[in-house]
């Protein structure tokens, strides 16, 4: 029988977490038409992976690039993606999606999006029905998956007001959701730590979340404890600490409505938040246990990219441009950061900034606040504010602590060495500015470091849920697996030699100077700066992107997934 392409000699690791065995694939029509464990197969083209694992491509359960895909070369931005060997990407993520919107609600949608935006883009679209069909025309480099972001659906219906919905409004709410539902979206996404999702209270959240179960739909979310408004200071002896409360309000909606939960990037935020991992993982299997649908995912660093705004508190937020320019809301906010930063074990010294967008700032990126302040002759929190305050809160910064620092990772590793976590980026990749070494290196660097030499879990079992178990979130039945039937999106790589790019070293050394080593005033190629090591090929529905740490094509092979 002949096949469009033949990948013969492989170890098979088919992302069920089973064991491997060696065969050879045949791909006919974009998809895995034969799996022979004897004779060999014969194609037109052949690719020999004698040595090599062959794997189904790595699926990024918590993506931004939604923001990038409606450019007419998102493929050159997203190239590192590939080179790493993701295939399909979940957009959407944290409450910011590009739809549904209004002719009122762009102007805010694009406010709230502003770090995650590579530039200016037309909407030309209002529904997610819209919005799929428009990258469905045009082409996507990765497979695509979307979320329906909360802030998004809020601002259609709230515009600006930081206050609850009324009856009305929360009636336009769950209609909004389920319409995104039913036009293809897989799930809701909520952003509790920025805006507007900061300002969503409980019964706000528990009135979608209804419409997504009776949908079977994903909840995914990152809760409340990731800004300073909701754990402001040091809770009092013997109460819950904020970040395992937070977790718990999450677990608590899902139960009562019966949607299936997605906790996003399971982080613990500061040093002393970092003994709470056990009662969090603990918090987390006990509701497993007792049915409710759960899972979380995780990079692999200790520092991840955000705003800068993530540090201001709800009342601060609620009219952020009033109060960058309030001095008595200033200092209010100077004493809040200060409690803050002290209750959890960080401070300025741990935070980079990593893109501005003024080139006036632009010498500043690469650097942490503390020697930023020490450049422009300020206290450390009036650096900070003044960055704020020139970027109108739309700064992207880098923050460490995140479950550890280079002396110690306990709780990163307890974390991405549980069952229930799949792995995933959450990077913010644009053209600006310097990106989070994930993108470049997340998922080698997972295999390598994480599974290779620390052995926190087997191979096959890091495969499973870097594909497998983040399609099965989805409801994705022919994806992330290599069998018969499948679409072929794959990965040949060498177990033994498979790492991020950058190091352990790398990662350490460059961040606090400058990101990757480029120049911050200009960036004039980082996106094959520093590719992984040990990624042989990579191939969408079929079709060799990559190779060897270079792509052979930049067609759009992906494909536009939709909720079935």
């Amino acid at each position: 029988m002949d096949f469009d392409l033949v990948i013969a000699n492989g170890t098979v690791i088919d992302g069920t977490g089973g064991p491997r065995f060696r065969a050879d694939l045949g791909i006919r029509r974009g998809r895995i038409a034969a799996l022979s464990r004897a004779a060999p197969l014969v194609g037109r083209e052949t690719l020999d992976a004698g040595g090599l694992a062959v794997a189904p491509g790595f699926i990024d359960i918590h993506s931004h690039s939604d923001w990038v895909l409606p450019l007419p070369d998102h493929q050159r931005i997203l190239a590192p993606l590939v080179l790493q060997g993701i295939t399909t990407m979940v957009v959407g993520n944290c409450g910011f999606s590009p739809a549904p919107v209004t002719d009122r609600s762009i102007p805010l949608v694009n406010a709230d999006a502003g770090t995650l935006r590579d530039g200016d883009f037309p909407y030309r679209w209002r529904s997610v029905a819209e919005f799929l069909e428009v990258l469905e025309k045009d082409g996507v480099f990765l497979n695509t998956a979307l979320l329906a972001g909360h802030g998004t659906i809020r601002r259609a219906v709230l515009g600006e007001r930081p206050e609850a919905p009324t009856r009305e409004e929360t009636a336009a709410l769950r209609a909004l959701v389920g319409q995104a539902l039913r036009e293809g979206a897989f799930g809701l996404s909520a952003g509790l730590a920025y805006s507007p999702g900061a300002f969503a209270g409980s019964d706000e959240l528990l009135a979608l979340l209804g419409v997504v179960a009776e949908a079977g739909g994903l909840y995914a979310v990152d809760d409340r404890c990731y800004r300073c408004a909701s754990s402001a200071s040091a809770a009092p002896a013997g109460a819950i600490p904020a970040n395992v409360s937070a977790v718990r309000e999450q677990l608590e909606l899902a139960r009562q409505s019966g949607a299936r939960l997605q906790l996003s990037h399971l982080i613990f935020v500061g040093r002393s938040t970092w003994p709470t991992h056990r009662q969090v993982l603990e918090d987390i299997e006990g509701a497993a246990a007792g049915g409710l649908e759960v899972a979380f995912d995780a990079y692999p660093y200790t520092f991840g990219n955000t705003t800068i705004s993530i540090n201001f508190p709800k009342w601060f937020l609620a009219d952020l441009a009033a109060n960058l320019g309030d001095p008595g809301a200033r200092r209010r906010l100077e004493r809040a950061l200060e409690a803050h930063f002290r209750a959890i074990g960080r401070g300025y010294r741990d935070m980079t900034l990593l893109w501005a967008g003024t080139p006036e700032l632009a010498p500043l990126e690469g650097l942490d606040f503390g020697t930023i302040a020490q450049r422009l002759g300020l206290p450390e929190f009036e650096a900070y504010m003044h960055i704020a305050r020139q970027t109108g809160g739309t700064a992207r910064i880098m923050q460490d602590t995140f479950s550890g620092d280079a002396q110690s990772e306990e709780p990163l590793r307890k974390v991405l060495a549980h069952p229930l976590c799949a792995f995933m980026l959450d990077v913010i990749l644009t053209r600006q500015g310097a990106a989070h070494p994930a993108a470049y290196g997340g998922f080698p660097r997972i295999l390598g470091r994480y599974c290779r030499d620390l052995r926190l879990f087997s191979l096959e079992e890091a495969v499973r849920r870097m594909t497998s178990f983040s399609a099965g979130r989805l409801g994705l039945r022919d994806t992330g697996r290599v069998a018969e039937g499948c679409w072929a999106d794959l990965v040949v790589f060498n177990p033994e030699t498979i790492a991020d790019g950058a190091g352990e070293k790398g990662v350490r050394n460059l961040l606090p100077e400058r990101p990757f080593g480029c120049s911050a005033q200009k960036v004039p190629d980082p996106f094959f700066s520093l590719p992984p090591t040990g990624v042989e090929a990579v191939l969408i529905s079929g079709h060799l992107v990559a190779r060897r740490g270079r792509l052979v094509s930049q067609a759009r092979r992906g494909r536009l997934l939709r909720r079935r």
